[in-house]
């Protein structure tokens, strides 16, 4: 179940300059208390939403809404809530998630940077997962290797989406026969994306 919606921080208290208390008629003694609103997935905050706030009287304790407020205090409470900031933690959740787009992009960097060693160097026990004619998709495991050749026992499966492949990528459901193929037709097959990807 993901939980998500949205929660307030108080991000400051600003006197009000100019405008008094109608209530008690007392000057200087209304404060804006400001929030950020910001939406969050399990309580991780991921961006802010708006600000809103409330002024109160120190001395008769009335407090009032935005909606509440005469014009004059209306107006002294937008200059407030345009000058209050909110603290940078309200942005965790888009920190984190870039941070994750990061990690993925290097971490695919390397992989590419890996396979491509490991289709010109291959060696016994690694598994390239390939694209059928029937745009299905199954796995050969490198048996054994020579000077010019790669011998494989190719998976008497198949099955439709690459990122399934692992279903299907067991030890008892290789056939018993290998099949050769030279380097270069390896190397071939890898570069016309025949094959997809290459675990070691």
């Amino acid at each position: 179940m993901i939980i998500y919606g949205s929660r307030s921080a108080h991000i400051g208290n600003i006197p009000c300059k100019s405008a008094k208390c109608e209530n008690c008629n007392s000057e200087r003694t209304i404060t804006f208390n400001i929030f950020r609103r910001h939406a969050h997935i399990f309580w991780i905050p991921l961006f802010p939403i708006g600000k809103t706030g409330v002024a109160e009287c120190s001395y008769c304790k009335q407090v009032l809404r935005r909606n509440e407020m005469p014009d004059t205090l209306k107006r002294e409470y937008v200059k407030a809530r345009n000058v209050a900031k909110g603290p940078k933690w309200q942005y965790a959740g888009l920190f984190l998630i870039l941070a994750l787009f990061v990690f993925v992009g290097f971490s695919s960097k390397i992989s590419k940077n890996n396979e491509a060693k490991y289709i010109t160097e291959p060696l016994i026990g690694d598994v390239y997962s390939y694209k059928t004619e029937t745009n299905q998709y199954s796995t050969m495991k490198v048996d054994s290797v020579s000077n010019d050749s790669v011998f494989v026992y190719l998976n008497n499966y198949e099955i439709g989406r690459k990122s399934k492949i692992y279903k299907i990528e067991k030890a008892d459901r290789y056939s018993e026969n290998t099949y050769a193929y030279s380097k270069k037709e390896i190397i071939a097959l890898y570069e016309e994306k025949t094959i997809v990807s290459i675990d070691r």
